[in-house]
């Protein structure tokens, strides 16, 4: 056995590569306790032995400025530093497991309709990662899905369309400066109400809580072309209709 390895030797033994060990060494995280009269790393078996310490520290995930404090610090913070990554990981299978939920559920979502696009898809993903329970209670989601079970394919996409088409036709005349108060605005903000009115069944504290919904998040408003100045126009246009 070598007292000490060369750069290249302890990249073979370790599996890592030379640009990495230099790195290492660049960032003070790892240096070798010998340099060669030309100014060539030579490593100790102290030396690799570190290595093999910071190595498995690695493989815990913890940030490399972390294992650089670790080293310095000795055995002085080893159990604080292991509570902070046991926290780090908890967090991460949280957010892991709320993933798998919002899968499983986009997944069971999706297999009840046919044919469903990859932008509707991703839609579908959207709102289901913004928990729409925070927006709707367990049965305004109900009546939502029965709208949904109980209204033909054809009938549900004619409706998608038309609203896409209203909101096209508000969008144009707001970009326009066309005053919310104009006639031709209002009558489109009213035909756009009727048909969320169609889609909620007319329950208006289902429409608050889409408005809410949709107010608060705009990603998946804009999957319709609704963003806030929009919304508010055609608030706007509704006002008298409101008194």
């Amino acid at each position: 056995m070598p007292n000490y390895w060369s750069t290249g030797q302890l990249a073979a033994l370790t599996g890592l590569s030379i640009r990495t060990l230099r790195y290492y060494d660049q960032i003070g995280l790892f240096s070798p306790s010998l340099y060669t009269e030309a100014g060539h790393r030579r490593y100790t078996s102290e030396d690799m032995q570190l290595l093999l310490q910071i190595l498995v520290l690695k493989r815990m995930h913890l940030p490399l400025e972390e294992i650089k404090e670790m080293v310095r610090a000795g055995n002085e913070n080893l159990l604080d530093t292991l509570d902070q990554q046991i926290s780090r990981v908890k967090a991460e299978i949280a957010v892991q497991e709320k993933l798998l939920s919002q899968l499983e559920r986009t997944k069971q979502e999706a297999a009840k309709t046919e044919n469903i696009s990859f932008q509707e898809l991703t839609s579908l993903f959207e709102l289901i990662r913004l928990n729409r329970s925070d927006y709707f209670t367990n049965q305004q989601l109900d009546k939502m899905r029965e709208h949904y079970r109980n209204t033909s394919d054809k009938a549900l996409k004619q409706g998608e369309e038309r609203f896409k088409e209203l909101l096209e036709e508000l969008k144009d005349k707001h970009e326009k400066g066309v005053s919310p108060q104009d006639k031709s605005v209002q009558n489109l903000a009213k035909e756009w109400q009727k048909l969320m009115e169609t889609f909620s069944d007319g329950n208006q504290g289902l429409i608050k809580s889409a408005e809410k919904f949709y107010a608060e998040n705009p990603q998946p408003a804009l999957h319709y072309g609704l963003d806030g100045a929009l919304y508010r126009y055609i608030q706007a246009a509704l006002e008298r209709f409101m008194m």
